[in-house]
């Protein structure tokens, strides 16, 4: 192996895959390696997986199996897979990829450091972004105690784990000092944050500190469990400049026995008033859901009922998944099982119902002016990717900005003026 190797790493997944992709990356180049080269051009390839449904995994299996050609061309090159996928199941990877020089968990990252033939630097601050220079994500806690009857989590990655407060606000503190102006905060139940410590530290307590940090202009929640959600949270929301007024708030159902059933220790009327709660105290906020469509067992009346009560509550963004089946987990021996091409309708018409709500509420706000966060210039010169409070990266829908001398990183007053099917028009505001 070279003394320098040169490093290709695709990183799958959500967004606490990217941390863990930040993370190796930046002890890579630490210890010397060459990091960012392309695949074909690379003395060492690795594969941050995801596993945690069967399209994932797929696309995963499929991701390994295209870049194993590359190596197939020069066999001096070496091949690793790492994360969740193999923590899955890591005997079955080894006899289904034999091209593989190696399989890691996901706290084995000085091992990984070692198979390039480096020595890994101990700093587990350093990140190298993969996100735009201004944005990035901060994890607050690992693992989960939900056990949800359909979740692989706690299978992967273990039992909820809140990190030591003291260790995020000097993450974020060395985040911004770099020039990160947003920062998107994640965990797996982010609402639980603080509860295992020993001297309890809730969420919102930790929000209110990291609001404080000079320069963060922008600081938005994610994975927001609604059965951990509290008076003193929607407090925040309320009273917090910087921290945008945007919920991501996993429900999964709406129907009280497939909530029972899936483990998600929330009624449907406690949902419902978290709901009204939230848009009574924090005026304009904006409430972003995901929902499992065929459920074992979910019959048609409760998902009619689900897609009614989705037309009336009008989310702002919303995403929808058909139910996967996953070995080891509770609800896969659940009788009733749905067939897939029902599960996939049901999907389709929960999404053409949301379009028409996400089109009228684009059409609404034409004529507003807002703040936009500028992400990047598009293929076509003078048009510029930007988000808007109420649109957090990669998830949402995008705010695209016709305007000369646009930067990246910049915050810009706006006028909306049009909308493309999801996403919004607009220009500079004068």
């Amino acid at each position: 192996m070279k003394s320098r190797p040169k490093i290709h790493l695709a990183s799958l997944g959500c967004a606490k895959n990217l941390i863990d992709s930040e993370r190796l990356l930046a002890r890579l180049a630490m210890a010397g390696g060459l990091v960012g080269a392309a695949a074909e051009e690379a003395d060492v390839i690795i594969v941050n997986t995801c596993g945690f449904i069967a399209p994932a995994r797929a696309e995963s299996l499929q991701t390994i199996r295209s870049l194993a050609t590359h190596k197939a061309e020069d066999p001096t090159r070496k091949l690793l897979v790492v994360g969740c996928l193999v923590e899955r199941g890591a005997e079955e990877l080894r006899a289904a990829l034999p091209a593989v020089d190696g399989f890691f968990g996901l706290e084995r990252q000085a091992e990984i450091v070692a198979a390039c033939g480096l020595r890994a630097e101990d700093d587990d601050d350093a990140r190298l972004l993969l996100t735009p220079s201004h944005s990035a994500y901060l994890r607050i806690s690992e693992g989960c105690d939900n056990c949800c009857s359909y979740c692989t989590i706690p299978l992967i990655r273990g039992r909820f784990r809140s990190r030591n407060p003291d260790d995020v606000l000097r993450e974020a503190r060395l985040l911004v000092d770099g020039g990160v102006r947003e920062l998107n905060v994640i965990g797996q139940d982010t609402t639980n944050y603080g509860s295992d410590l020993t001297e309890p530290y809730p969420v919102h307590r930790l929000l209110n500190d990291l609001a404080r940090i000079e320069d963060l202009r922008w600081l938005r929640l994610l994975y927001a469990h609604p059965a951990h959600f509290s008076d003193e949270l929607i407090d925040a929301f309320a009273g917090t400049s910087n921290l945008c007024s945007y919920v991501d708030l996993p429900l999964q159902h709406l129907d009280d026995e497939i909530l029972a059933r899936m483990g998600r220790r929330v009624t449907q009327a406690e949902s419902l008033r978290l709901i009204e709660t939230l848009r009574s105290r924090v005026p304009g906020i904006a409430i972003r859901t995901t929902f499992i469509l065929g459920f074992p067992g979910e019959t048609e009346a409760q998902f009619g009922a689900l897609l009614g009560l989705v037309r009336e509550l009008r989310f702002d963004h919303l995403g929808a998944f058909a139910y996967s089946r996953e070995p080891g987990t509770p609800a896969a021996d659940f009788p009733n099982q749905i067939s897939e091409a029902e599960r996939n309708r049901r999907v389709r018409d929960l999404m053409l119902a949301q379009q028409e709500i996400a089109f009228a509420k684009g059409r609404e706000k034409i004529g507003d002016r807002c703040e936009v966060l500028v992400d990047g210039e598009t293929e076509d010169p003078g048009v510029w990717i930007g988000r808007t409070r109420i649109q957090a990266p990669d998830v949402d829908s995008v705010t695209f900005v016709r305007g000369e001398g646009l930067q990246a990183g910049q915050f810009l007053n706006v006028r909306i003026t049009d909308t493309d099917g999801y996403d919004l028009i607009a220009e500079p505001a004068n």
